[in-house]
């Protein structure tokens, strides 16, 4: 895949994901957190399309909330997504959780928006979750997050596949 390609893909996922920018002055809440929930949704470009029900998935996410305009709406962190779950082709064997770096920005009416991608020598990635969190408590940290995601694999020869759908994580209480 020639670098143009994944650069308008990476594009493409980013103004999918953030459309607008945020407005100053502190987030709505800090996001900062362990996260767990699952993921569902349909498989795309493999022989058949699959229907994926309740994945585990789970994302530790940073925030500098007591930071500076624009930095306080930052935030970074490593999403799990299971596999387990998945019909994969029969020439595919199942792969491992995947453990992915993402970047997004928080917007001012909860929306979140974390991506990633890249590509190596005949394989490329990119994930994008976009959704809505929420202070269900009203302690200033987002207790849940739910909304779309895709995750696409292109490799060097083969029609690219993946899947796309819903994901819904609560954070983790440790008691």
């Amino acid at each position: 895949m020639s670098k143009s390609l994944t650069m308008l893909l990476l594009s493409a996922l980013a103004v999918t994901a953030f459309s607008g920018c945020p407005p100053g002055g502190p987030p709505p809440f800090d996001a900062s957190g362990d996260y767990s929930g699952t993921w569902s949704g349909q498989t795309e470009g493999a022989e058949k399309t699959e229907e994926v029900v309740a994945c585990p998935l789970t994302m530790s996410l940073v925030q500098a909330a007591e930071a500076a305009y624009p930095k306080n709406r930052g935030v970074t962190g490593v999403v799990e997504i299971d596999f387990s779950c998945l019909v994969l082709p029969e020439w595919i064997e199942e792969p491992p959780p995947a453990l992915v770096n993402v970047t997004g920005i928080l917007l001012d009416d909860g929306t979140l928006g974390l991506l990633t991608g890249g590509c190596g020598t005949g394989l490329c990635v990119a994930l994008g979750l976009k959704g809505t969190g929420e202070d269900v408590d009203l302690d200033g940290f987002m207790d849940t997050y739910s909304g779309e995601w895709s995750y696409v694999i292109m490799l060097a020869g083969v029609q690219p596949f993946g899947v796309k759908g819903v994901f819904s994580v609560e954070v983790d209480l440790f008691e």
